[in-house]
């Protein structure tokens, strides 16, 4: 998205957990994008979408995969933007629903979507979501607590190393890497390397709400430098974490 003083403000409440994000509100400026993240589109006005295949057209809803060209048209109505990793169960189950990389919801889907939304847990709003707009599929399954991983968890070096992956966190507990591998998705519903972006992402963004120069946020979070936070930012959600510090963001957190 690009992102300027004379454009329209994005306004509302954002909220960050493991593997999510969520914003209510008004959405402000953007130009066409394709970031990694699996966004669902919930609103209960139409709302004007561009895609590459479709050109404009206006929905309450819509599903559109990672990595797929769009642009969603400044709002004056509130509109509800869920963003989910495509590697975490519930984005590779939605991803499994889209047949051109992204589909229009129902009005009535919306609106039964964003109820699910207010209704369901607000630490996993990606699970409760995903479960209800795809239902034919097998729900996730509930996350097993492993004291082997939480223990791992607790003793990764801060910040993370930039190049920290499954095979050093392997010789550490003495199983092989696919082996923790599997036990990880188990206990955190990611896989190692997702898993440690989103920590990265989601500590350097609490040092940016904390106050911390751009800089130190994410060079404390492990990122080579604030350009490399930022390029890891705007692929998972189109936008620039500058633009966060303008909304009213509740703190993010790396156990949800």
């Amino acid at each position: 998205m690009a992102y300027g003083p004379t454009q329209s403000a994005w306004n509302g409440n954002a909220q960050l957990g493991l593997g999510w994000g969520l914003f209510v509100g008004c959405a402000g400026d953007n130009s066409p994008h394709a970031h990694h993240a699996v966004q669902i589109v919930l609103s209960a006005s139409p709302q004007r979408l561009w895609t590459a295949k479709r050109g404009w057209q206006r929905c309450h809803g819509a599903v559109i995969g990672a990595d797929v060209a769009h642009r969603l048209a400044e709002s004056t109505d509130p509109v509800t933007l869920l963003y989910l990793e495509p590697d975490s169960a519930e984005g590779r189950r939605l991803m499994a629903t889209l047949a051109e990389g992204w589909r229009e919801l129902s009005p009535e889907a919306t609106k039964a979507a964003l109820s699910a939304l207010r209704d369901g847990s607000p630490q996993s709003p990606a699970q409760h979501v995903a479960n209800y707009l795809s239902p034919s599929k097998q729900p996730s399954k509930s996350l097993r607590h492993d004291p082997l991983v939480e223990s791992l968890l607790l003793e990764l070096p801060q910040p993370l190393p930039d190049r920290l992956g499954i095979g050093a966190l392997a010789s550490k507990t003495g199983l092989s890497a696919s082996r923790l591998q599997h036990r990880f998705r188990a206990h955190i519903g990611l896989a190692v390397r997702p898993y440690l972006r989103w920590r990265r992402l989601l500590t350097a963004l609490d040092g940016v709400t904390r106050g911390l120069p751009l800089t130190v946020a994410a060079l404390d979070a492990g990122f080579a430098d604030a350009a490399h936070f930022t390029r890891t930012f705007r692929r998972h959600f189109g936008i620039a974490p500058n633009v966060l510090l303008r909304l009213k963001t509740k703190g993010p957190t790396a156990s949800n």
